[in-house]
């Protein structure tokens, strides 16, 4: 790797936005999130950065509800994540300290809380702690680490460039395209195609017949659009992002509608 991590991944601060409408059928569910990203290098001379999150907000309100402080905590015990880059990916090295503090929230939690919302998130995380493979793809599939990762392809000279999207609750979306890094403006483009569709729909239909919900799949064949858009705009030389925007959308007719935007700025 020819540029240090200063230059990859500079002390930056992020404010970042998240929204996402989910539609069945006729059932609509929107979320929309709020956070801080704070982004540092390590020890003095160390290869590595550590990211911590902050100020969560849900609709731009301090949480309020049981659910959402469980399932915060549980986040919460994530952080802070230390990292390497490695071929333009990020590394997760403290993963058997995030598994402890995930297994030190569980046992505070279940002191406290019960209920079937409760268990189904305690659940979550037991199996993502279950291996440490489990572990680090559970934490590499958060969207954001997503975003930081497609910043880092501003150095990366192979353009051709292949991801992965949670959509949440059905699956996970991958896809494939070539990133545009245009060094005169400092921005880089990406917008993939899907790689999965079939494995995709299938996951949509598997998921709406298991929790019942009042929409029929009787015709012979049914169209998947799928859509991915990310631009970043960088602040100087380094991999500081200036402002990064993500949208992705999946539909499938009046059936299932899935659109996600995330927007990272600098602070």
């Amino acid at each position: 790797m020819t540029s240090s991590l200063p230059d990859l991944f500079p002390t930056s601060t992020y404010w970042v936005q998240d929204q996402c409408t989910l539609k069945i059928g006729k059932e609509q569910y929107d979320a929309k999130l709020s956070y801080t990203l704070y982004i540092e290098q390590g020890k003095k001379d160390s290869d590595e950065m550590i990211i911590n999150r902050t100020n969560l907000k849900v609709s731009d309100q301090e949480i309020d509800t049981k659910f959402l402080e469980v399932a915060n905590s549980y986040m919460e015990a994530l952080f802070p994540l230390i990292c390497t880059i490695e071929k333009y990916s990020l590394s997760i090295q403290n993963i058997d300290e995030i598994r402890k503090r995930i297994q030190k929230t569980d046992v505070a939690i279940h002191d406290i809380y019960s209920g079937d919302g409760i268990d189904h998130i305690q659940a979550q995380f037991f199996e993502a702690i279950q291996t440490d493979e489990k572990l680090l793809h559970f934490i590499r599939q958060l969207h954001f680490m997503k975003i930081l990762e497609y910043g880092l392809q501003k150095f990366n000279p192979k353009r051709p460039y292949e991801t992965s999207w949670k959509v949440l609750p059905i699956g996970t979306a991958d896809w494939i395209g070539e990133t545009r890094y245009q060094k005169e403006q400092n921005t880089l483009s990406f917008e993939p195609k899907i790689d999965n569709a079939q494995d995709m729909m299938n996951d949509i239909i598997r998921y709406i017949h298991k929790h019942d919900y009042h929409v029929s799949f009787d015709e012979e064949t049914l169209p998947l659009y799928a859509d991915f858009q990310h631009n970043i705009s960088y602040t100087g030389k380094t991999g500081r992002m200036k402002k990064a925007e993500t949208h992705v959308c999946i539909e499938t007719e009046d059936k299932f509608y899935y659109q996600h935007s995330i927007t990272i700025e600098t602070k």
